[in-house]
């Protein structure tokens, strides 16, 4: 049986998030469109996803423009894909959910948290629990 997580290490998740999302770097190659399409490419970043690989019997170029638009659209889901060869690499970021039957516990999402962190400062050079305490300051 594992730890369960606390709602306290549920919560500073998505409040870095809520808080790296508004300073997002304007320059940044990657630009979300919601705080939402952000988690799911942080969850990407630090590896909490499955890569699922297609093979195509051509070159998979434009299956990899055309995929993530289409996944977004139908099924309301980010993935990112990456074209090698006639090989399509599907990345789709895993759940983090605190309840039901994808719940995760708190050792494996202090690590998932962590690695955020670490994708958060190596992307933007911002620090997490800096912008906490700005956050705090202003409330």
């Amino acid at each position: 049986m594992t730890k369960p997580r606390s709602i306290d290490q549920h919560r500073r998740f998505f409040a870095v998030l809520a808080a790296i999302h508004s300073h997002w770097p304007e320059k940044h190659p990657f630009q979300p469109d919601s705080a939402e399409h952000l988690r799911a490419w942080l969850l990407v970043k630090a590896k909490h996803c499955v890569i699922n690989t297609y093979y195509m019997n051509e070159d998979a170029s434009e299956a990899a423009k055309l995929l993530p638009i289409i996944t977004a659209t139908m099924l309301r889901k980010h993935c990112w894909c990456r074209a090698r060869g006639n090989e399509l690499h599907v990345c789709v970021p895993l759940s983090i959910s605190i309840h039901g039957p994808d719940s995760i516990g708190h050792t494996e999402f202090c690590k998932i948290n962590d690695d955020v962190d670490d994708v958060i400062r190596a992307e933007t050079g911002l620090d997490p629990d800096q912008l906490l305490r700005e956050k705090d300051k202003a409330a």
